[in-house]
């Protein structure tokens, strides 16, 4: 008597729309809380086809999702967007990306990299999609040493091993060696509102006992900001932060390597740093205050 064997046929899924179409529900019904007001602002989609017309203007209203993109199938000329994510949640905590997307045609091609002034010319890998366009976004907040904006993007492809410029992209010039570098002209200043504290690491500095740190914090609707902390005897009037015309307010200070505790002062009211995680309860005050520790060219946390 022989035994009946069924086969059992393991089909494993791939991801669907239909994961980001319950996100968008989610977010419809319950808030949208979990991502912020940008995406708020941002809400809406675009087909892949609307993605891939060329001549269409893409207007600020409206939002990709990442299926989109890697749904191309054909490359299109550089162009800012903000991208859902889903995935991107699990590695950097925001559903929302933003930047500069760049595509290139490469079906029978192994390996693409985008390299330009925005990565002092290091060539940064692109993923490619079932149909052959290799594409990556880059954010839109390159800076000169200066630590002034920078609109123009200056870029070549690197495809396998072989360097070409971007055939979708009319804006391209002589590179002085028989062939071209493509241009992309940025519209409008990209900005990050989830700052803190951070390290100038290529500062230049005669003192070299002391760090470079810029203290900022987005508060568009704030008129006085200043910064309190061990390093000043939290005086309230010893540093002023100065603002931009984007809502953020900056200084920079010079700081022996150690660890410190400040607070912001915004129009009389004493605030934490918004978004650093680390803070320290003050003995003497019995009050929390937002804490960094200075080694050598970064800020860490105990």
């Amino acid at each position: 008597m022989s035994d009946n064997k069924k086969k059992v046929k393991i089909v494993r899924k791939k991801p669907s729309r239909k994961k980001y179409l319950f996100l968008f529900l989610f977010l419809s019904l319950f808030g949208f809380s979990v991502i912020g007001q940008d995406t708020v602002d941002w809400i809406g989609s675009y087909s892949s086809k609307e993605l891939e017309g060329s001549e269409e203007k893409v207007t600020e209203n409206k939002i990709y999702f990442y299926w989109q993109i890697a749904s191309l199938k054909k490359a299109v000329p550089p162009r800012y967007i903000k991208m859902i994510d889903i995935d991107a949640y699990a590695k950097r905590g925001q559903f929302l990306n933003s930047g500069i997307l760049f595509t290139y045609n490469g079906l029978r091609n192994s390996e693409v990299s985008i390299c330009g002034n925005f990565s002092s010319w290091r060539c940064i890998p692109m993923t490619k999609n079932k149909f052959g366009v290799f594409h990556a976004l880059i954010p839109a907040d390159f800076k000169n040493r200066k630590e002034e904006p920078v609109l123009s993007y200056e870029y070549k492809f690197k495809v396998d091993n072989l360097f070409d410029f971007d055939s979708e992209n009319t804006n391209r010039h002589s590179d002085g060696a028989g062939s071209y570098y493509s241009e992309y002209m940025l519209e409008h200043i990209d900005f990050q509102k989830q700052i803190s504290a951070r390290v100038l690491s290529d500062e230049m500095t005669e003192d070299l006992d002391f760090i470079t740190v810029e203290f900022q914090i987005y508060k568009p609707n704030a008129s006085v900001i200043s910064l309190v902390g061990n390093f000043n005897q939290w005086n309230p009037e010893h540093d002023y932060l100065h603002k931009d015309r984007n809502g953020i307010f900056k200084l920079r200070k010079k700081l022996r390597p150690g660890e410190y505790l400040y607070n912001y002062i915004v129009d009389g009211e004493k605030i934490l740093d918004t978004y650093n995680s680390e803070t320290r309860h003050r003995v003497e005050t019995d009050e929390l205050s937002s804490y960094l520790k200075v080694i050598d060219d970064k800020i860490s946390s105990l």
